[in-house]
């Protein structure tokens, strides 16, 4: 029966899982918190008219409702156009350097059936108005930092730049749909289908050759860099080159340039990435944990042009990751329960507040019947598991031990605490 009252793709969070979330929300906002990030919260729910003409977001996957003013509204679907619009709003200074960190839930409702969830719970980083490497590079190191910090090492990230083959495909006569073919080819690594492709189209040998090359172009980044060199057939994308050599070099100073990978033949599924974009991955995981990039034309949607870069973790792929291998942060903190009769409620209630006052958890329950009951029914209770249970009666106070209970004086009830 219960079952009636669920909805696919939305979960709960139980209390463990949750107190693990809130440790690890708290450690990540530390940590951009000291590289300068301030932290900030957008609605959740946003204007149609945000997305309906962003091609990022299927207007299908989106939740839409009708306020009693008539105007259409969706539930959140991304982070990085709202953020975008409130740094727009809040400083209209294009020239100014800020540093956004948030925590939110995102929605869609993606059509595909692969896509089950449709509620995701992200953390990440925005950081406008700096169009340098550095800038990529210190957002793309908070990316590794951010696993890092968390207890998770086994990670890489993919580094790629839309920008190379966008140029190369300047180069050529495509139509869209060849190009949209071809990105998809390319992204999936179908050497063969690629090939096939492009039999029929009107391109030079040298070029078929270099396209039939962009799936290849992962790896070590220093091999990759050379490979990409030979294959620029114009300024912008030995542009690129320059650009993801001078982040990896800035990577290598941070000293993180180990968790990286290149992959020039991957794109990202929201549009707005105008330069670099990244994902990143704990190894031996599937999907990513991470994704990110540069957006550097999406706040002039809100008339202020204004390069960015940033990037989105999502925290329960990371939450179920660290609980199968054992790295959740766990609720350890003991609890103390005090059972009293009608006359002591007094005294149970000073006794526990004076645990409160040492930062123990303390409740307390008037006994309706024999203790033993009450201590099998608290043991049979995973929320108990680890309680300390007293007894308070006639003026006593007993501690339960095992099958025997122990009294206690009210001053030394600090003994049983330490």
């Amino acid at each position: 029966m219960l079952l009636n009252y669920t909805i696919d793709g939305f979960e709960n969070i139980q209390h463990q899982d949750y107190y693990s979330l809130q440790k690890i929300i708290n450690k990540l906002t530390n940590l951009y918190r000291l590289y300068g990030y301030h932290q900030i919260s957008t609605p959740t729910f946003e204007t149609y008219d945000l997305y309906v003409h962003e091609d990022s977001i299927p207007c299908d996957d989106l939740f839409k409702l009708v306020n009693h003013q008539g105007k259409v509204l969706v539930l959140k679907p991304d982070a990085t156009l709202p953020v975008t619009r409130m740094a727009a709003m809040n400083h209209p200074n294009p020239d100014e350097i800020i540093k956004f960190s948030y925590q939110t839930n995102i929605y869609r409702n993606f059509s595909s059936p692969e896509m089950i969830k449709k509620e995701i719970t992200q953390i990440g980083i925005e950081y406008f108005g700096n169009d340098s490497p550095e800038c990529d590079g210190e957002v793309i190191g908070l990316a590794i930092l951010s696993l890092l910090e968390i207890g998770i090492k086994d990670i890489h990230i993919d580094l790629g730049h839309v920008g190379f083959i966008n140029y190369l495909f300047e180069e050529l006569t495509l139509s869209s749909f060849e190009r949209e073919t071809l990105f998809q080819y390319i992204e999936n690594k179908n050497i063969g289908d690629i090939a096939c492709f492009l039999k029929p189209l009107n391109l030079s040998t040298a070029a078929k050759e270099i396209i039939v090359k962009l799936p290849t172009l992962y790896g070590e980044p220093k091999t990759v860099l050379k490979e990409m060199k030979a294959l620029c057939l114009n300024e912008k994308m030995e542009g690129v080159v320059e650009k993801i050599s001078e982040i990896y070099s800035h990577l290598e100073v941070m000293g993180l340039a180990n968790y990286i990978s290149f992959d020039l033949g991957f794109t990202n599924q929201m549009n707005y990435y105008s330069d670099i974009n990244f994902k990143g991955y704990i190894n031996n995981w599937g999907e990513p944990v991470i994704s990110g990039g540069r957006y550097n034309n999406l706040s002039e949607k809100f008339g202020i042009p204004r390069p960015a870069c940033g990037f989105a973790i999502d925290l329960m792929k990371v939450i179920d990751y660290m609980e199968q291998e054992n790295l959740l942060p766990i609720d350890t903190q003991s609890k103390h329960v005090i059972f009293y009769d009608d006359a002591d409620k007094a005294m149970a209630y000073t006794i526990a507040n004076d645990l409160r006052t040492q930062n123990e958890i303390s409740e307390v329950f008037m006994i309706k019947s024999d203790w033993g009951f009450h201590i099998q029914s608290l043991r049979e209770n995973p929320l108990y598991k680890n309680a300390k249970i007293y007894f308070l009666s006639k003026g006593n106070l007993c501690i339960a031990e095992g099958d025997q209970y122990l009294s206690l004086k009210f001053n030394e009830i600090k003994r049983a605490v330490d």
